[in-house]
Parts: structure tokens; C-alpha cells; sequence
């Protein structure tokens, strides 16, 4: 009975990501442990990547609106973080988001991007990094690292905001070798191969987004 109860839940939650995405779904229960198991798998990728997605877009639309104008609130993208049930970790998450919902917004799209990167670094970081001053410095410069260096003249505004997200994040001032370390990061070139399939997958994105009427 407990079996046949699990599959029938999950077929329901199999139906709403199908309705998320457009996609079939196998309407069968599952009949085995097995099979219940593979199919649950499925589904959970689906969700993390799902929420990873959701959180990027609020992210995104956070650092480029106005201050105190974003179309999200802050608790939309504290809510999809893994601290968000972490007393201590979740404050710091908080702090970080509603700094940048409160600036104001950034011009450029390159140092708008790599900003993004660094404020997700934070918000998809598990709670035992947040709290870890060391860890999260770390997890934010590996973050920017994995961008497209911006143009020379905008690095040293990037670096500075990434900087103003460290040290919103550790409650620390952020150490000289750490800032050099923030501005090797952000104006050392990324993969080129991986730049070029970045800059398709925009194109194929925005053309889907368009077919789909967004």
C-alpha cells in the first residue's frame, strides 16, 4: 500500500514539473522500489535545476533594476537558497541580496553579469560555506573567475563590487591580497571555448524565449 501511495505522489509532482517545463509525463504509477527510485532521481535533478535557473533570473533582475525597484523581492531569492532554514547562514544571504536590491543599477551588462555571479555564489552556497568566511571568499572569486573578463576600464569597478559582497558576506574588511586576488580573478580570460558556447546558448535562449512569447 505504502508503494502504491508513494508512486501515486509522485506522478502528481511528475505532472506539475511537466506542466513547468512543457513536457510529457508518464502518467503510470510506478510498480517497483526500483523504478520509484530512478524516476524520483529524475525528478530531483529536474527541481534543483529548475531553482538554480529561478534564482539566476531574480538575481539577474535584481542587480539590473533600479534600487529598491526589482520586479522579485528579496525573500523570493532567499527562499530558493539552501540556508534559507539556517538561522545564522540565512542573514547573511539576506544581507547580500538586499544590498544589491537596494543599489543602484548597474550599466554595464559585463560587470552586471559578473556581479550576478558573485551574489549567486553566495545564495546557491550551502550553509556551512556561508558562515565560513574562507570558504565564501573562495566560492565568490571562483565565481567571477569563471566569467568573461570585462573590459579593461570596467575592472576595477567589478572588483570593487565584488569586494563590497565579500566583505558583506564575512563581515570583514576585505585583506589587500584578496583584492588582488578578486582582480586576477575578474580580468584573467576565461575558457575561450566555453565563452563562445556561452555566447550560443544566449542566442539559442533569448530565440526559445522569443518562440515561447516571452
Amino acid at each position: 500500500m505504502r508503494l502504491e501511495d508513494l508512486a501515486a505522489r509522485l506522478v502528481a509532482v511528475e505532472a506539475k514539473l511537466a506542466t513547468l517545463t512543457g513536457t510529457a509525463v508518464n502518467t503510470d504509477n510506478a510498480t517497483s522500489i526500483a523504478e520509484l527510485d530512478a524516476r524520483l532521481s529524475v525528478v530531483e535533478v529536474q527541481v534543483d535545476q529548475l531553482i538554480v535557473v529561478q534564482t539566476q533570473e531574480h538575481i539577474d533582475a535584481i542587480v539590473s533594476a533600479p534600487a529598491g525597484d526589482a520586479p522579485v523581492e528579496v525573500e523570493d531569492v532567499v527562499a530558493l537558497s539552501p540556508s534559507a532554514d539556517h538561522e545564522e547562514a540565512v542573514s547573511i544571504v539576506i544581507d547580500v541580496v538586499t544590498a544589491q536590491f537596494e543599489a543602484e543599477p548597474v550599466e554595464h551588462s559585463e560587470v552586471a553579469d559578473i556581479i550576478a555571479a558573485a551574489v549567486m555564489a553566495v545564495v546557491t552556497a550551502e550553509p556551512e560555506v556561508v558562515v565560513d568566511s574562507v570558504a565564501i571568499t573562495e566560492a565568490i572569486v571562483a565565481a567571477v573567475a569563471d566569467m568573461p573578463a570585462p573590459a579593461s576600464e570596467v575592472v576595477e569597478e567589478v572588483a570593487a563590487a565584488v569586494a563590497e559582497i565579500i566583505a558583506m558576506a564575512t563581515g570583514e574588511e576585505v585583506a589587500p591580497e584578496v583584492q588582488q586576488q578578486v582582480v586576477e580573478a575578474i580580468s584573467t580570460p576565461a575558457d575561450p571555448e566555453l565563452d563562445a558556447i556561452e555566447q550560443r546558448l544566449n542566442v539559442a535562449e533569448a530565440k526559445v524565449d522569443t518562440l515561447l512569447g516571452k
